[in-house]
């Protein structure tokens, strides 16, 4: 009884080791490449650790064999499917002396001997080696052709945005300028507009009294130019402090500016009459001025008359002392 559950398991890892083997050989005439185990593992099936459960319960010794009693039976693992990294392995259920008893076994011991001499390394052939370095030296050359060609057209690219970023800085650029300089334009013509809205506000009051100083004005420079002829015009030079000259010259404006406001707080009624006075001087000698301007012209023309009959008498006292002859010599020279 001791005997067949060991047997039945150095069969089960016999096959498990040859399947994982097979796997191998499969995967190196697939791939063309040799699969190298680091190590072997071995996972113990779950029905051989409740046997051993059994027999320890049903014995209650302290021996160094053990009863299998199959339960449900689980896949074997294959030796040549390799365990996810990271997940850890599989814990058996049975207590510690059954694991130590089972592995002390001499037939255990010598089964893991001849699945370790089975699952040696086969031999390496130099020409898969030698062409699957070739084959790793073409990719490496084919990648490093492919890392050119994609840098060099990622240079382009990079190159080709670059100028379209500087020209598209530069089109914002100008278009900043214009747009500041616009602005300044209009900030310039606000501030004008600004400014003349005041002066237009301030001097509106001014406007009338303005109006008063054009017409003033206008009857001054009249009044100028009709006098021009009787003021007299004269160079003179400051001598001496100007600024005494000025205080001199501002007193004797103030005494005229008295004398001249004297004159017109004067009687009006004789103003009146004064001013009636003089607009019938005006008259007459306007109407003087167009008679002497008529009797002008007559004497101008009797003159002119005067003078042509006098240089025809003189004419016909010369032709008479010359003679026809000479008068006709004199006027109608031979040819």
């Amino acid at each position: 009884m001791s005997t067949n559950p060991s047997l039945k398991s150095s069969s089960t890892d016999t096959k498990s080791t040859k399947s994982g083997s097979n796997a191998s050989k499969l995967d190196t005439t697939v791939t063309g490449k040799k699969t190298v185990k680091p190590s072997v593992t071995f996972v113990k099936s779950r029905y051989m650790q409740s046997a051993e459960k059994a027999s320890l319960s049903k014995s209650n010794s302290l021996t160094n064999e053990s009863i299998a009693v199959p339960l449900r039976p689980s896949s074997p693992k294959p030796g040549g499917v390799k365990s996810r990294v990271g997940t850890p392995p599989r814990r058996s259920m049975a207590p510690a002396t059954s694991m130590m008893s089972q592995e002390a076994e001499p037939s255990f011991l010598g089964k893991k001997k001849t699945i370790l001499e089975k699952a040696v390394e086969p031999e390496r052939n130099p020409e898969i080696n030698k062409g699957n370095i070739e084959a790793q030296a073409f990719l490496l050359a084919y990648l490093t052709a492919k890392m050119e060609s994609n840098t060099a057209k990622a240079e382009a690219e990079a190159e080709a945005w670059i100028m379209e970023v500087m020209e598209e800085e530069e089109a914002l650029y100008n278009e900043v300028q214009e747009k500041k300089h616009r602005y300044l334009l209009a900030e310039k013509d606000r501030l004008a507009n600004e400014l003349l809205d005041l002066q237009i506000a301030a001097l509106t009051p001014v406007v009338e009294t303005a109006k008063q100083f054009t017409n003033d004005y206008k009857s001054f420079g009249t009044a100028v130019d009709a006098t021009r002829h009787e003021l007299p015009v004269k160079n003179f030079y400051i001598d001496g402090d100007r600024r005494e000259f000025l205080d001199k010259a501002e007193a004797c404006l103030k005494v005229s500016e008295t004398l001249l406001m004297e004159c017109t707080e004067g009687d009006h009624e004789g103003n009146t009459t004064s001013l009636e006075c003089l607009q019938d001087i005006k008259t007459t000698s306007k109407a003087i001025r167009q008679q002497l301007s008529g009797t002008l012209s007559d004497l101008l023309e009797l003159s002119s008359l005067v003078g042509r009959h006098a240089v025809h008498a003189h004419q016909a006292t010369e032709e008479e002392q010359l003679g026809a002859a000479r008068t006709g010599q004199l006027f109608c020279p031979k040819q």
